[in-house]
């Protein structure tokens, strides 16, 4: 703050100062300095009459050319012969005098000067400022961890007599150690039954509030139903009004319920597990649908986010399959066919797992078009084993797509069928014989309690599990559950 005040007097003194020197007028113009020098017209040296000549110029000199006169240039150079008789140039000796600069610099150092002045001064009151309110404000916790030591101090002391006059009762018989003990026992009791009752009316009042809060909603729904009926609306009494006043959490357990109990939860498990998908079939089985379902299923219920979505044919399905899943602004991989931009999907998953932990909110990356990423580039045989590498510890869910389960079909992986077997959940999709979907299918990798592998189970997707569905779900169009 001292240094601050300094610059604010450095600033005003400069400020003044150049204020005082440009005050001191500059002479912008030139002048001429002139003196009347005339010639002695004693030349005869031979006339005894005359004094000599120099002695007689030495006296025109003392006389007149002594003196200056100081004239504008500009005067002088156009109005000196102007006399109708003008006196001989040899007569007079000039000396030019120039103009002096203008210190019109000054000018802005004033100005300038008395900014920094007001700056630094503008910030050295508020540095006091800060400086006294935090001062005030560490005196005020001071006198309050004070306060707060002397009645701990209090209470400790009071405490401490208590105990002291105990065992003095004590010791001279006025009471038993089994009626100390009671009294003790009997204080906690109440300490208890104090909590307890405590307790009690928070939990009445709670439900209080919650019965009030749902009379005052079941109130605005008969006055909002009245309201209609008075203005000729058509009743509105139906689910599309009760789901509307839902909340996305509300929301979302009407469709984690629907998932369980649709053919014993089989969905629910490929939701909520981080096990790696392989969804597999013939052309038209519904694979990308599928997979897209999956996604926003995860990012809904389980707060997952769409990551990464590779595939080739990327520009065909952006406006079908993956519509829904592209507001939610997934990177997408191997657009045009690109397959050296699809293997930047596998590079950039590796960079991902090498920070990623379980603790890490999950993520979602999509594959597809496995089929052909057979020999396309170097690493296609290495996405397979990476996904199925610790998925767990990076809290990553893949979800796999290709036209058939041989290794050769998943991007030519080699020595990993066992891995595939035991550690991915593989969903097989039917078609009819026009490639139309069935919505029907196989599932494999489901185990029991014990960790066993269960047999193939037949399975089949509801009516409700499509994008289009599941998104309006929780954009103003709930599904209607049967």
């Amino acid at each position: 703050m001292k240094k601050l005040a300094g610059f604010a007097v450095l600033g005003v003194t400069i400020a003044l100062s150049s204020t005082f020197y440009l005050g001191q007028s500059s002479r912008p113009f030139n002048l001429i300095g002139v003196k009347f020098c005339p010639k002695t017209a004693n030349n005869n040296t031979n006339n005894l009459n005359y004094a000599h000549a120099s002695k007689a110029q030495q006296k025109l000199d003392s006389k007149y050319c002594q003196f200056e006169y100081k004239l504008l240039k500009e005067v002088w150079d156009n109005q000196q012969f102007q006399a109708s008789k003008p006196l001989p140039e040899s007569s007079f000796l000039s000396r030019d005098i120039p103009a002096i600069q203008s210190g019109v610099m000054w000018f802005l150092v004033a100005p300038v000067s008395m900014g920094i002045a007001y700056l630094s001064w503008a910030k050295k009151c508020e540095d006091e400022e800060t400086y006294f309110y935090q001062l005030l404000q560490d005196f005020k916790i001071q006198v309050s961890l004070t306060g707060t030591f002397t009645r701990e101090e209090i209470d400790f002391k009071s405490q401490s007599i208590r105990n002291n006059w105990d065992k003095q009762r004590v010791k001279v018989g006025f009471i038993s150690v089994e009626g100390m003990q009671d009294k003790l026992r009997r204080q906690q009791e109440l300490q208890d039954k104090t909590h307890t009752s405590t307790l009690k009316q928070f939990n009445l009042a709670d439900a209080e509030m919650d019965k009030k809060i749902s009379e005052n909603l079941r109130d605005k729904y008969k006055a909002d139903k009245e309201s209609d009926k008075m203005l000729g609306a058509k009743d509105s009494n139906n689910d599309d009004d009760a789901n509307s006043n839902l909340s996305t959490q509300e929301l979302a357990n009407q469709l984690i319920n629907a998932l369980k109990q649709h053919q014993d939860g089989w969905l629910w498990y490929l939701v909520e597990s981080f096990t790696p998908i392989i969804i597999w079939g013939k052309a038209g089985s519904y694979k990308s649908y599928t997979a897209a379902c999956i996604a926003l299923l995860k990012h809904f219920l389980i707060d997952a986010k769409i990551q990464a979505i590779a595939d080739i044919d990327f520009d065909q399905n952006k406006e079908d399959s993956w519509k829904y899943l592209i507001p939610l602004e997934p990177v997408i991989y191997g657009t045009g066919i690109d397959w050296e931009d699809y293997e930047n999907a596998y590079l950039d998953a590796i960079e991902r797992s090498k920070v990623r932990t379980l603790k890490d909110k999950p993520i979602v990356s999509i594959w597809d078009e496995l089929t052909n990423a057979n020999g396309k580039f170097e690493n296609a045989k290495n996405i397979v084993p990476f996904v199925i590498a610790t998925p767990r510890k990076r809290n990553e869910h893949c979800i796999l797509l290709s036209h058939n389960l041989t290794q050769a079909c998943l991007g030519g992986c080699e020595s990993i069928s066992e891995p595939i077997k035991t550690q991915t959940y593989r969903l097989n999709l039917k078609t009819n014989p026009q490639a139309q979907p069935l919505f029907k299918g196989v599932l494999e990798g489901l185990v029991d309690d014990d960790g066993n592998e269960l047999e193939q189970h037949q399975v089949s997707l509801p009516k409700w599990f499509r994008p289009e569905i599941i998104w309006g779900h929780f954009h103003g169009k709930a599904i209607k559950f049967d």
